[in-house]
Parts: structure tokens; C-alpha cells; sequence
């Protein structure tokens, strides 16, 4: 069965990362590619979140391409609220809409964005360091009684985080196992505590 896709995406430093996802998709028999390319800066929030919710009717799942610039989200200085197209476009896919639940998410990290995202240990195990965004507060969610990986502090890297996080290898070497993944995880959703607003 055919999946339909969303892909966020940080134009400055995503968009090479984007074409390589679309031009992959558009070939692909398991993925419809729903995403999106329009220039949304003059539109009203109301207008964004209307598009959005367009955009994103009867998709399962949001692929977020993570590179450095896209690892923060950007805060306007005035008002301390998030300024930022990504933060919306998984703040939405996060949302229950008529006609369509809540998308199953997947963080696709770029080899420069790796060191801005993990560390390893002095034991050689790799750590997720916190950083400011909805796929950080959607990772490590699951509730206990579901947890597999029974150790402290130690989470299953498949299925233990709401939205997984890939790398971009990865992804690319199977990314049809990821979009299965995720819709799976949409269909347990109550396993895990969502976070869906900053």
C-alpha cells in the first residue's frame, strides 16, 4: 500500500536534501509525495495553519529533514514565539484534523547535523543531546508500561521514540521500513506522550 508523505525541510541548507527525497519518492510505488513548495511568508498564521492542514489531509507521515539549520527553531526576538515554518509544519502534523489523525513522525539527520544532535560516551554508546524542537520533545516518549529497552535511561531506538531519529544513510537505504515504522507508532499513538505545542 502507498503511503502519502509530507517532507519539512529548512530551505537554506535542506532544499539539495529535499530534491533528493522528492526525485526518490517520485519514482517510488510505496510513497505519494505530498509535499510542498510554496513561499508562505506573506501569509496570515490563520492562512499558514488553513494551507497546512490542505497540505497535509490524508498524509500518515512527516519526514523531517534535520541539518544544522534546521536543528533549533527560530524565535522571533519580540515576542519569544516561534517564527519558524518547520515548528509549524510538525506542530500540524502533530494535531488530530477532520478526516485525517495525527501524522506519524521521522527526524532524517544530515551527516553535518550529526554532532549538533548526539555525543557518545565514555562507554562508546551514542546519547541524544536536548535541542530546541518538537522532534526532541516527541523522542524518548514512549510510557513506561510500553517501554522495550527495560534498561534506565536507555530507549529501543526503533521503537521507544514517537518520531524516530535516522540518519541519512540510513533513511535512504530503507526508508520504506521507516514509513511502515512510523504509521505503526500513528496506530499505537496512545503508547506514547505527545508533546504537540512548544
Amino acid at each position: 500500500m502507498s503511503r502519502r508523505v509530507f517532507v519539512s525541510f529548512r530551505y537554506s541548507d535542506g532544499h539539495k536534501y529535499k530534491d533528493k527525497l522528492d526525485r526518490i519518492f517520485d519514482v517510488s510505488t510505496k510513497i505519494i509525495n505530498c509535499s510542498e513548495t510554496v513561499n508562505r511568508s506573506h501569509l496570515s498564521e490563520e492562512s499558514i495553519k488553513r494551507y497546512l492542514y490542505n497540505k497535509l489531509n490524508n498524509t500518515s507521515v512527516t519526514v523531517i529533514i534535520i541539518t544544522p539549520e534546521a536543528v533549533n527553531y527560530q524565535k522571533n526576538i519580540w515576542t519569544g514565539t516561534y517564527d519558524d515554518w518547520i515548528y509549524d509544519e510538525v506542530k500540524y502534523s502533530l494535531d488530530d484534523r477532520v478526516g485525517n489523525k495525527t501524522n506519524g513522525l521521522i527526524a532524517v539527520y544530515t551527516e553535518e547535523a550529526e554532532a549538533l544532535l548526539m555525543k557518545v560516551t565514555a562507554n562508546g554508546r551514542k546519547t541524544i543531546q536536548r535541542f530546541n524542537n518538537l522532534v526532541y520533545e516527541n523522542m524518548m516518549n514512549i510510557k513506561p508500561q510500553y517501554k522495550l529497552c527495560k534498561e534506565e535511561g536507555v530507549f529501543d531506538s526503533r521503537w521507544d521514540s514517537y518520531c524516530s531519529l535516522v540518519s541519512w544513510d540510513d533513511f535512504l537505504s530503507n526508508y520504506g521500513k521507516y514509513i511502515d515504522d512510523a504509521v505503526k507508532k500513528r496506530d499505537i499513538i496512545d503508547h506514547y506522550k505527545i508533546k504537540k505545542r512548544m
